[in-house]
């Protein structure tokens, strides 16, 4: 079988954090694996969402759903279809009796008569076709894009015995079709998923004078904020300070978690303090930033930024890149 190859990440060795922490923020504990995606005309001309059900004729978008991805799209997609047998080398082996039917002396025609034996095996666990289905819907397109919401047809349940199996399975699956992979509460609407795509920025003061008062109206930004976070995010304001910004910045969505720094009109620090391990220098003017949806941010195919990982004295390094 032929794998197709696409332009994203296919899959995760483990549900991403921001999944995690977002499915444990949802109200509801029937969970829909879910995202949103701003798709180029471009991309859908070129077919590159072909397998998905989307193309284009006469300039109009033509949408085949709910459809069953392909099993040449990737491993998830393949496992959906035709099910998988793990062979778990982790656990210890079991004996397995074999048995089969052999001549007597070598000779059939003297009759036959069973032979068996036991030999240790390695345990198996076997996956059931689930056959998932993708459903696609245009929320809104103009000339040059399209905001495409992709969803998969089977809810979550958080209390079931499986959960963290079935995100993972189902995160996989809405991964390596779409390039995208989000969880939303199974009543969403229309309007908070496309509220995922933009991040409306705050812009507040810094100074010494502020410094408490701006650490606390951050954490306010917070559901149910741990002692842990409370001290990132001081660490964070403290560590802005004494970089003499203009400007602090947190975003504005049920879902996000950035925090930032403006130092210049072309020079921003940004982070996503819940669940971020890097620190994002952005060389651009920030009122571009706003039209970029979260993931576009993030992951810009452009280098008009620098990611500091947090490890070591990473503080440093970002002083050194902005002198």
């Amino acid at each position: 079988m032929i794998i197709i190859k696409f332009p994203w990440k296919k899959n995760f060795l483990k549900t991403p954090d921001s999944i995690l922490v977002k499915s444990k923020e949802l109200q509801s504990d029937t969970q829909l694996v879910s995202s949103v995606k701003k798709v180029a005309m471009a991309d859908i001309q070129n077919n590159l969402y072909q397998h998905v059900g989307i193309t284009v004729s006469n300039d109009e978008i033509n949408i085949a759903s709910p459809i069953l991805p392909k099993q040449s799209v990737g491993r998830y997609s393949n496992y959906n279809i035709n099910g998988r047998t793990i062979i778990r080398r982790d656990l210890p082996k079991v004996d397995k009796s074999y048995s089969v039917e052999v001549p007597n002396f070598g000779d059939w025609s003297k009759g036959s008569h069973d032979m068996s034996w036991t030999r240790p095996v390695f345990q198996r666990t076997h996956w059931f076709p689930r056959e998932i289905h993708l459903l696609v819907e245009i929320l809104e397109s103009d000339e040059s894009s399209a905001t495409v919401k992709f969803s998969l047809d089977q809810y979550i349940d958080r209390h079931s015995s499986t959960y963290e199996e079935d995100l993972l399975f189902h995160c996989n699956l809405l991964q390596e079709n779409t390039g995208v992979c989000n969880i939303f509460e199974a009543d969403a609407t229309n309007e908070d998923y496309i509220n995922t795509l933009h991040v409306n920025w705050e812009i507040f003061p810094p100074g010494e004078q502020n410094i408490e008062r701006n650490i606390a109206y951050l954490i306010s930004k917070f559901r149910a904020p741990s002692k842990e976070l409370q001290e990132i995010i001081a660490d964070r304001v403290n560590f802005f300070e004494s970089l003499n910004p203009t400007q602090y910045i947190v975003g504005e969505s049920k879902f996000s978690q950035y925090i930032g720094a403006m130092l210049k009109e072309d020079l921003v620090l940004l982070e996503n303090v819940r669940y971020g391990n890097a620190i994002y220098i952005l060389f651009e003017n920030w009122k571009e930033l706003s039209k970029l949806s979260r993931t576009e941010l993030l992951n810009s195919a452009h280098r008009n930024f620098v990611r500091i990982t947090h490890r070591g004295n990473w503080k440093n390094r970002v002083i050194n890149t902005i002198r």
